[in-house]
């Protein structure tokens, strides 16, 4: 099928010549339309894949058109053309998201080469969407040292294509960055490093010398040796992320069901509470150092 562009320019001898020049030098779709009204008129009607348009037009200009097609269809590109070049205006539309512009009429020749490389990079991305329907699994593994600096890059990498996939959606891959926050934070400090949470303290002062703790006791033996091994398996239909530390365990059974009669103000079985409650399911292996996240399609 072939793309479809539309060309917005009040000056009928200007969308002649663009569509001159997009016709000799590649095969598309071409609309044309004389000001921004015109142009929305016909994207309610059209399938649109490129927008070139003038800056200053009457009725409805070029900027405007643009704040119109951001708010409405966000993902089609946009080029300013105009043949006034004031910087303010050009920084204004590069500003709403315009892809690029041309100064007429020294640049219009360019429009072709301009066209081709959107086009191409859009048709990329589209197919690189569509490439995910053919998806079946992927596994990833991680053996990581006690070192908080790397926790979140690492969640960055373990909740990569979740979305794309299909598994959960924006508002819950938060909610799966939060509980794969809280699992990992704990199998690095309560896990390997041994260290209570009933330490750390609610003031500035007390939760910078648990820092300090922290840190120095992941310097020395036999914890410094110790590492997380991290997995993920992502799936069509659920995504699932083993964390597993070298520490001695705990007792995960004596962990409430619920926060009734647990003190918020206190770190003790809150956040494990929480990662229950963001997640489809969550098991611990008997020693208690090892944990499995598990969120299943939304159906």
């Amino acid at each position: 099928m072939k793309e479809t562009i539309l060309i917005v320019d009040d000056e009928k001898i200007i969308c002649d010549l663009l569509v001159s020049i997009l016709q000799e030098s590649g095969d598309y779709r071409l609309l044309t339309a004389s000001d921004g009204e015109e142009a929305l008129e016909i994207f309610q009607k059209e399938e649109i894949d490129l927008v070139f348009t003038d800056l200053r037009m009457p009725i409805m200009g070029g900027i405007e058109l643009l704040a119109e097609i951001r708010q409405k269809r966000p993902t089609i590109p946009v080029v300013i053309i105009t043949g006034y070049g004031r910087r303010e205006d050009v920084i204004e539309a590069m500003r709403l998201g315009a892809s690029n512009f041309l100064l007429k009429p020294q640049e219009i020749d360019m429009i072709y080469s301009v066209a081709s490389k959107i086009l191409r990079m859009r048709c990329q991305e589209k197919l690189e969407q569509e490439i995910y329907q053919f998806f079946t699994e992927d596994y990833r593994f991680f053996t990581m040292p006690n070192d908080l600096q790397y926790t979140l890059p690492l969640i960055d990498v373990l909740t990569d294509k979740i979305e794309q996939i299909g598994v959960c959606d924006a508002s819950e891959i938060i909610n799966i960055r939060f509980a794969l926050d809280e699992a990992l934070v704990n199998a690095i400090i309560h896990g390997n490093l041994e260290i209570d949470s009933s330490i750390k303290g609610a003031s500035l002062d007390k939760m910078m010398e648990f820092d300090k703790f922290v840190q120095e006791r992941s310097e020395k033996e036999p914890y410094k040796q110790r590492t997380v091994k991290v997995s993920r398996q992502l799936t069509p239909d659920f995504v699932r992320f083993t964390i597993e530390d070298q520490g001695k365990g705990f007792n995960w059974r004596v962990l409430p069901e619920s926060l009734d009669g647990v003190d918020l103000l206190s770190n003790y079985g809150r956040g494990l509470f929480l990662i229950r409650t963001f997640m489809s399911s969550v098991e611990f292996n008997d020693a208690g150092n090892r944990i499995t996240l598990t969120k299943h399609r939304c159906r």
